[in-house]
């Protein structure tokens, strides 16, 4: 099987783009891009540029390249400690309308701690998250690798997130990566949410974290930050 890498100039490419702070790129068995994932700042629309990010990439490359693997994380103004503007990300059919509506302060999941063990080259991670007084908590196991790490943490958030709402919502993970920007690491979650409340079509949300300690606390805040709206549209 023929296959030709480009995952090193897909990610030079996006990051001449000025407003691109990091990306990463994972290629599927043909060396072709099956993940884009982009770290932007403050102030560009984050929609108009995944689109202008799909037309830039099958220029440069001169391949096909499906919007829907293309998702971007947006760094707020007041962003010091990776903070993101969580919100829809992708720009393909996944996309459906952005939540709305007013949300009370204490309908809110708050994070409440991690912990996690390896034991023959898997971890267990274990999270607690809090709303309104009471514990919800949800676990996962996965390869112990720096990825692995990530994913077993945004899948134990999305469990205990889930765990909160009565019924009807579903939360279902689609990537993960860790992204070097601003001399910094931070952990990108990628969701997909389906409830009444969000449309007929899942709805792709983002969220993205700086890596202060581990990688896990950094990808269980990333995954809290990019449900938390709908997950209060839920418990509200």
């Amino acid at each position: 099987m023929h296959r030709t890498s480009t995952k090193a100039e897909a990610e030079a490419t996006l990051l001449e783009l000025p407003s691109v702070l990091g990306a990463y790129v994972r290629e599927d068995v043909h060396g072709h891009p099956r993940e884009i994932h982009v770290l932007i700042g403050p102030g560009p629309d984050a929609g108009a540029l995944a689109r202008d990010i799909h037309g830039l990439l099958e220029e440069r490359l001169e391949i096909p390249i499906d919007r829907r693997v293309i998702s971007v994380a947006q760094l707020t103004r007041n962003a010091t400690n990776g903070d993101v503007a969580d919100g829809p990300s992708h720009t393909g059919p996944r996309g459906g309308a952005r939540p709305h509506g007013s949300v009370r302060r204490d309908a809110r999941a708050v994070f409440r701690g991690i912990e996690s063990t390896v034991e023959k080259g898997r971890i267990d991670v274990g999270v607690r998250l809090q709303w309104r007084g009471e514990e919800h908590a949800g676990s996962a196991r996965e390869v112990e690798t720096p990825n692995g790490r990530a994913r077993a943490a945004a899948l134990a958030t999305l469990e205990a997130a889930v765990s909160a709402c009565w019924e009807g919502l579903r939360l279902e993970l689609d990537t993960v990566s860790v992204v070097q920007a601003v001399d910094r690491s931070f952990v990108l979650v990628s969701v997909l949410g389906l409830a009444r409340t969000l449309g007929r079509k899942p709805l792709a949300l983002v969220g993205a974290n700086a890596v202060e300690t581990d990688v896990e606390s950094a990808a269980a805040l990333a995954t809290l930050k990019a449900v938390n709206r709908v997950l209060s549209l839920e418990l509200g």
